[in-house]
């Protein structure tokens, strides 16, 4: 699952909390920068764009945690279906969340 958030400190609290309540396993933040469409002008900011590693059954918690924490009116949400995950890794995955 991915999302973008205005700040760093509010990427790694909602990292750092998907890991605790264990809705992901892993989180990556990565500096970014956006030009996108907002109230009919193109409007352009730094953001921080999160990469949530999660499996299936959790995707609807790490999406509730995310739509009720997010600072923006819009939060970006967007997941993905795990396909031709290398086994070692999704075996750790599963097993960092359990």
């Amino acid at each position: 699952m991915i999302s973008t958030f205005p700040t760093l400190d509010d990427a790694k609290d909602i990292a750092n909390q998907a890991i605790k309540e264990k809705f992901a396993a892993c989180v990556n933040i990565i500096p970014s920068h956006s030009v996108y469409s907002w109230n009919d002008s193109v409007e352009s900011s730094d953001e921080f764009l999160t990469i949530f590693k999660t499996t299936n059954s959790n995707v609807s918690k790490l999406r509730n945690l995310i739509s009720t924490r997010h600072s923006y009116d819009v939060p970006e949400i967007i997941d993905f279906e795990l396909n031709n995950v290398n086994k070692p890794y999704l075996d750790w995955l599963i097993q960092s969340m359990s």
